[in-house]
């Protein structure tokens, strides 16, 4: 039988709050001063029941926050939660549109499969669910917080079981952590190019069949032929392959 969206939030609930200590003592072991002062997150996601009724369940994933709630390492596990929550909500419920190349390409995608509110449709989250100043966690935060969010992220994508994943950045800073902790690194998955520096598929045991990786949508404003003609290519080959 299947999951009403309350059924799933609880369970994401619990998911979350069985990985948060974790989180949290691994955050305290690699941060640095400077960086706790500055910690946003963690960015945590709930279930709609719009995505449940969605023609393809659409799962983006994108690097990190820019700036989320301030980040209180000593605050009891579900106040914490249910305070991230709160935050989460206030920012899904805006009316006014996120005018941003992220957002532009998740909207775009989106209605290729279904019309209805883009916030409620599909899940957003994100490989690194902190922020530092509203920037890439560095150093050695970074690197030993990334396993723990990565496996996070496969958690996730089994529970609310999207039938299509974006991961939206090639870049390097996390292109060895997304190999190494989901099996590229070891034989276990694949990721094949499919158009030059554009698009490539994922092929692993912990990821849906349909799992995409794209450069980050903003860097499309600045190759030939802008946003909107590279959008609509990387967007028609999706349509193409997922199955």
């Amino acid at each position: 039988m299947s999951l009403s969206a309350t059924q799933l939030n609880f369970e994401l609930r619990d998911l979350y709050l069985q990985k948060l200590s974790k989180i949290y003592t691994t955050i305290r072991t690699h941060a640095v001063d400077s960086q706790l002062k500055n910690l946003h997150g963690p960015f945590l996601i709930e279930v709609q029941p719009e995505y449940l009724e969605a023609s393809k369940k659409i799962m983006f994933v994108g690097m990190e926050t820019h700036g989320w709630r301030k980040c209180d390492l000593g605050e009891d596990l579900m106040i914490s939660y249910q305070k991230v929550m709160e935050c989460h909500r206030e920012f899904m419920s805006q009316e006014k549109p996120i005018n941003s190349p992220f957002w532009w390409f998740m909207r775009d995608l989106n209605a290729v499969y279904q019309q209805s509110d883009l916030r409620k449709t599909v899940l957003w989250t994100n490989l690194s669910k902190i922020d530092v100043g509203k920037s890439r966690p560095t150093g050695q935060l970074f690197n030993n917080t990334m396993a723990g969010f990565i496996d996070l992220l496969v958690e996730e994508i089994d529970l609310l079981k999207p039938a299509i994943v974006v991961i939206m950045t090639s870049s390097p800073n996390y292109r060895w952590h997304l190999g190494e902790h989901l099996g590229l690194t070891t034989g276990l998955a694949r990721r094949e190019e499919l158009m030059p520096r554009l698009l490539y598929r994922w092929t692993a045991d912990k990821l849906p069949t349909n799992t995409f990786q794209i450069c980050h949508p903003n860097s499309l404003r600045f190759r030939k032929g802008g946003f909107k003609q590279n959008a609509e290519v990387i967007i028609g080959k999706i349509r193409e392959l997922a199955i």
